[in-house]
């Protein structure tokens, strides 16, 4: 916008007008762009790189990423001053938002994009117990369960192995407890627990229990 100042003079009845020059107030506009997307990840894995859309209007832009663990409270991320980003691995649920400063001449202006969160989906497995020493050919007791705990719906996998290295699914157990029945070698157990939320699926594993089989050969007689 641009402004001027008339100034009139009245003398014995005459009017005479004439104008100061001209001064111009520069408005820097500029749009901060935007930042995407928001997604859940498991914990301790790294998101995918948030995608920008660039700023527009005036001046010269430079850039400044925060981060934030409620959402509220934003803080810089040290050197991170591109116009893109890709997150670390993380473990909490963090939000972020782009820091944009325009520049003409003496004059910065700043502003900021939306922010995008990060869910990270914590939980814990739970565990299973006990180990356990059996005969040959009776049945195990069935194992207890500590339930798991944190974000997402719960489903469940029961594997084991005969050698307590390479395990394999067992077929339909599939609940949060599990009975192994009549054993005739050493076998060891573990349970797999998925955690779903908002259709991320991430999976841990709880300890690892061994049902010891006394096997002998009791010899004969004559």
């Amino acid at each position: 916008t641009w402004y001027k100042r008339q100034s009139t003079s009245t003398l014995n009845g005459n009017v005479c007008t004439e104008e100061t020059n001209d001064v111009e107030i520069t408005v820097l506009n500029f749009l901060p762009g935007s930042i995407s997307a928001a997604q859940t990840i498991c914990e301790g894995t790294a998101p995918a790189a948030l995608t920008a859309v660039a700023p527009s209007g005036d001046g010269t832009y430079t850039f400044q990423w925060q981060n934030s663990t409620d959402g509220s409270s934003f803080a810089d991320i040290a050197g991170e001053t591109g116009a893109t980003f890709a997150p670390p691995v993380l473990t909490v649920d963090t939000w972020y938002r782009r820091v944009v400063t325009a520049t003409i001449g003496l004059t910065n202006c700043v502003e900021q994009t939306n922010a995008v969160k990060i869910t990270v989906n914590n939980f814990v497995p739970g565990s299973i117990s006990a180990d356990q020493t059996i005969c040959e050919s009776t049945p195990a007791a069935a194992f207890t369960s500590v339930s798991p705990t944190g974000d997402g719906v719960f489903t469940y996998q029961w594997q084991n192995s005969t050698d307590g290295i390479v395990f394999a699914n067992i077929g339909g157990a599939t609940n949060e407890t599990y009975n192994a029945g009549v054993l005739v070698a050493d076998t060891w157990y573990k349970r797999l627990v998925t955690s779903t939320l908002s259709g991320n699926a991430c999976t841990e594993e709880t300890n690892v229990v061994k049902v010891t089989v006394n096997n002998f050969d009791p010899g004969s007689i004559t």
